[in-house]
């Protein structure tokens, strides 16, 4: 008798956890688009994407837009959040103990790329970051981060510095991504032309630290074709 109304209690607990873990993926699905279609319109540089476009993009209504996130600020959280595991898996150790020039390169590299693949969004983020606390806390959070990885990349010459904290800032500088962004949308530079400038600034950086003059690295960077430092042997 009682594994008769266990097996019915089972049954109906099954049948109301259908429904609602339905639901539950629907509201999933839903918010993801939402996510999805303000990544692709700020792709397109629309910096300012509104609700209605928002919703037409994702295929959803407005209501839903604001079902799923209270406001526009909440929602630019969440692009923010998920540009930011898109762009982890660029992010390698780089082991401080290999040669400088190879760090040099490897990192320089690292920081193209995800500065390139950031553009969007950042873009974005700086016109609303006025107004959202949220999103200066992003980009604190995002600045730290970098900060943490040039400590980490670059800690032998850092401890050899006369002045660390101005060496430091330097190169947190050199690896952010306004200095990027300059390059590429005010300088009008390529990808390529952007990183080797990049490598070059670097190097002309740590190159005093060191003793030595490494300046003549961005010729092999543009020799290799603007690649990471396992390929550079086939350049010199």
């Amino acid at each position: 008798m009682s594994s008769t109304t266990d097996m019915a209690k089972d049954d109906e607990a099954a049948s109301v956890a259908e429904p609602v873990d339905g639901r539950t993926a629907r509201a999933v699905r839903t918010r993801e688009a939402i996510v999805d279609a303000t990544i692709a319109l700020l792709a397109e540089n629309d910096l300012r994407p509104s609700a209605p476009r928002i919703a037409e993009r994702a295929g959803v209504s407005v209501r839903s837009v604001f079902q799923h996130f209270d406001d526009l600020e909440t929602l630019y959280t969440a692009v923010g959040a998920r540009v930011r595991d898109q762009v982890l898996p660029l992010i390698l150790h780089i082991d401080p103990a290999r040669p400088l020039e190879e760090r040099i390169v490897d990192f320089v590299h690292q920081r193209a790329q995800v500065n390139e693949a950031l553009t969007p969004t950042l873009r974005a983020a700086v016109v609303h970051a006025p107004g959202s606390r949220a999103i200066n806390d992003q980009f604190q959070t995002g600045h730290d981060f970098v900060g943490t990885q040039v400590a980490q990349v670059f800690g032998p010459e850092l401890e050899l510095a006369g002045d660390r904290q101005v060496v430091f800032d330097a190169l947190l500088t050199i690896a952010s991504w306004s200095v990027w962004n300059s390059v590429r949308s005010l300088n009008r530079r390529s990808e390529a032309e952007a990183e080797r400038l990049l490598v070059h600034m670097t190097a002309s950086t740590l190159g005093p630290v060191v003793g030595r003059d490494l300046t003549g690295l961005v010729d092999v960077v543009e020799q290799a074709g603007s690649v990471p430092s396992a390929d550079l042997s086939e350049a010199t």
